[in-house]
């Protein structure tokens, strides 16, 4: 017997609008950069909840000024200039910044914003990837590689290290006034001021471990949150 291949074909980037249509999606909801990507509403993203598939136009607005940060970043990560983002481009980047990686933990990386599978990134799934983040309220959504792009957004001469003053910009635009102070202490705890008086900075490690006790603290708040929920119900 002829043996059958068990190996999935790579889904199209776009689907037809008479299945889009079926996931309950719209001819106008396609047009968001968040559902060009041609899977059903319920696997639109891997890794995503089906909460942060709804329409996000709103929650997913980029200001010009992330927009143009976004580019630079691309640009400098795109050394081979070929308008997408391998494993060894992205490694490259992370040696820099004294922050080895292995290539298996890279290709997860990739792997989670590769909509068209082709083991690279895009620009479009590079922007896709960020608006989706800035988004999220679960922590569910991938963010292996948005800290990466995140912590070179703040890092605008590529010098590996970050203060407060480098990183106002893009948390004004994104949080507010009201919210500032926040994000910063989230950032930078209490080592916004060296032992000189001077503005203290942060390597991507350390900006990569306070990133990644958030996000634990996230998840284990949304999950408080639905056991509350479904408690009530069940009274």
């Amino acid at each position: 017997l002829a043996q059958v291949s068990t190996k999935l074909a790579p889904l199209p980037r776009r689907a037809s609008v008479e299945a889009m249509q079926i996931g309950g999606v719209t001819a106008e909801m396609m047009q968001l950069p968040g559902f060009r990507r041609g899977v059903p509403l319920e696997n639109n993203h891997r890794g995503a909840t089906l909460e942060n598939s709804e329409p996000l136009a709103p929650k997913e607005n980029v200001q010009p000024v992330e927009y143009e940060s976004l580019k630079r970043v691309f640009k400098w990560l795109d050394t081979k200039k070929d308008d997408k983002l391998d494993w060894q481009e992205i490694s490259e980047a992370l040696v820099k910044l004294g922050h080895k990686t292995a290539r298996e933990q890279i290709e997860l990386w990739i792997w989670e914003v590769d909509d068209d599978l082709d083991c690279n990134v895009g620009w479009d799934e590079f922007l896709i990837m960020y608006q989706r983040c800035i988004s999220d309220q679960t922590g569910l959504e991938p963010r292996n590689l948005f800290n990466l792009v995140q912590f070179l957004m703040y890092d605008k001469e590529f010098t590996g290290k970050i203060s407060v003053e480098q990183t106002l910009q893009i948390l004004f635009v994104r949080h507010g006034r009201g919210e500032l102070d926040a994000e910063i202490a989230q950032i930078f705890e209490d080592q916004q001021k060296g032992s000189d008086g001077q503005e203290a900075k942060i390597t991507f490690s350390q900006f990569l471990a306070r990133a990644n006790a958030r996000l634990t603290k996230m998840r284990w708040t949304k999950k408080e949150v639905t056991k509350v929920s479904i408690s009530t119900r069940r009274k």
